[in-house]
């Protein structure tokens, strides 16, 4: 391999590493938003039944 055809293997590495990142940010953005996010959604309209507040049983609020 002469020096210009190891640089453009080079920058084709480089340029096939960068591509990967992209895709493989698309897709965890894309599984992100279809379906971790409406899971916690989902899970945050019911709180635990352990919950205390100010309107417990003994009336007091601390």
């Amino acid at each position: 391999m002469t020096e210009t055809q190891q640089s453009d293997a080079l920058k084709n590495l480089v340029i096939f590493i960068i591509a990967l990142a992209i895709i493989g940010t698309i897709i965890a953005l894309a599984w992100y938003f279809a379906v971790e996010l409406p899971i916690q959604q989902a899970a945050g309209l019911n709180p635990p039944a352990n919950v205390m507040g100010c309107n417990n049983q003994w009336g007091s609020c601390r």
